[in-house]
């Protein structure tokens, strides 16, 4: 009797432990899956940062030549008052010049 209960004893932790083996083996493949589903991930935000660094660095650039750009302009407008305030020089000249000429 004592022989046979611990057998069963014996079979019943045998079962246990395969159950429990087989919860750890579905744990494991779970987990791997797991792990390259994060790994996809990872892929993916590496991707993203590589995209980003390009926005960035392409913004960057932008706001270089924006800032050139805004200066030349600026440049621009202040030759162009000077040149602006000649030209008014020169044809108050010439008006002059007609006003002393006679017939006019």
């Amino acid at each position: 009797m004592t022989i046979r209960l611990l057998q069963e004893i014996r079979d019943e932790v045998r079962r246990s432990s395969d159950k429990t083996e087989v919860r750890f083996e579905k744990m494991d493949q779970r987990f791997e899956k797991m792990d390259q589903r994060f790994e996809k991930m990872d892929q993916r935000f590496e991707k993203m940062d590589q995209r980003f660094e390009i926005i960035e660095t392409t913004l960057r650039d932008l706001s270089q030549q924006m800032v050139l750009l805004a200066r030349g302009i600026k440049t621009a407008l202040e030759s162009r008052a000077g040149v602006d305030r000649r030209i008014e020089e020169v044809e108050r000249r010439v008006t002059v010049l007609e006003e002393k000429q006679p017939g006019h």
